[in-house]
């Protein structure tokens, strides 16, 4: 039987305007856990901040 391990990354207050400096932390947590054998199984978000348009991004990640 495959032992397969689940983990969540979640990416605090990304703004309504997409900077580059929050691609380069998003791409940053994606190379990290690509390269110790995460594999990104799905995304979401969810708004916390309806007056400054903030959200998370969570990132569901799945290792054998």
């Amino acid at each position: 039987m495959k032992d397969i391990k689940n983990d969540l990354d979640i990416y605090y207050a990304a703004g309504n305007a997409n900077t580059q400096r929050q691609e380069d932390e998003i791409t940053g947590i994606i190379k990290k856990r690509n390269s110790a054998g995460w594999r990104l199984i799905a995304t979401s978000t969810a708004i916390v901040d309806t007056k400054n348009n903030f959200s998370n991004l969570y990132l569901f990640w799945e290792k054998e």
